[in-house]
């Protein structure tokens, strides 16, 4: 792509990630890009296993925790602000 090719000394041509076969992502969509030339057969490892009922469930009460930790936090804050600009007047 560049005119000038640039040589650096401890470069020794190997290719880290081969990123040419992948198709340029969309911001609309949300698929990962998948590979043209990708070979079906080639297995990128076992299928992971569906939560069990009760992973799913500590999964979202996890979450629900982590939200409301932080929405506290933030109300906390704002409150805080409240109540120094009520001092101040």
């Amino acid at each position: 792509m560049a005119r000038n090719q640039r040589k650096y000394d401890d470069d020794d041509d190997r290719t880290i990630a081969d990123m040419s076969d992948l198709a340029p992502s969309s911001p609309f969509r949300m698929k990962r890009p998948v590979s043209q030339n990708r070979d079906p057969s080639s297995e990128e490892g076992p299928a992971p296993q569906p939560f069990t009922r009760e992973e799913r469930r500590l999964y979202v009460f996890g979450a629900l925790k982590a939200a409301l930790l932080i929405g506290l936090a933030f109300l906390a804050g704002l409150g805080l602000i409240v109540w120094l600009l009520t001092l101040l007047w």
